[in-house]
């Protein structure tokens, strides 16, 4: 079963609620908790863009900024670890409503940035070895729409006043 990024965004209430309650987060994490719009699915993306971002040489503070858009900040609840299937490796964690403001400011400069159009970071990316199955002309294609999910979700989470969670699953 492949591990993909999941991010959900919920309200200060919930988020401290699976700071103290397993099974709480369990529901979140579970896809249980809330309406299914409220998750987005990164696939296998967030260590493609921060390459993709290293190569294009965006300054570290935007580089930080989309490393926390996706592995968060301080773990959720550390007693979730010892649920059946959890990840170690891959805690869930979270951002609460004034965190994710300060990351969707850093999402939006990286979209006025352009860092995965330029013709150059294509190239250097190709050549820095990253893996595409299958092949494409453009391996930041895929890349793209991620991205743009990854920023329209931080952009409702800021307008709703909302925290974001996240998990491997």
């Amino acid at each position: 079963m492949p591990i993909v990024q999941n991010l959900a965004r919920l309200d200060e209430a919930t988020l401290v609620a699976c700071s103290s309650s397993v099974a709480v987060l369990d529901d979140v994490c579970s896809f249980r908790a809330l309406d299914r719009d409220e998750y987005l699915d990164l696939n296998w993306a967030p260590a493609p863009l921060e390459q993709a971002a290293r190569i294009a040489q965006v300054p570290a503070s935007l580089l930080e900024g989309l490393a926390r858009a996706t592995a968060g900040g301080e773990e959720a609840n550390a007693a979730y670890r010892e649920m059946p299937d959890s990840l170690w490796e891959h805690p869930v964690t979270s951002l609460n409503p004034t965190e994710v403001r300060r990351v969707h400011e850093q999402l939006q400069e990286l979209r006025r940035l352009d860092f995965l159009s330029s013709a150059t970071a294509t190239e250097a990316f190709v050549r820095a070895g990253a893996e595409f199955s299958p092949p494409e002309a453009d391996p930041l294609e895929n890349l793209r729409p991620h991205f743009q999910a990854l920023c329209d979700f931080y952009a409702t989470a800021v307008e709703r006043r909302l925290g974001v969670l996240m998990w491997w699953d």
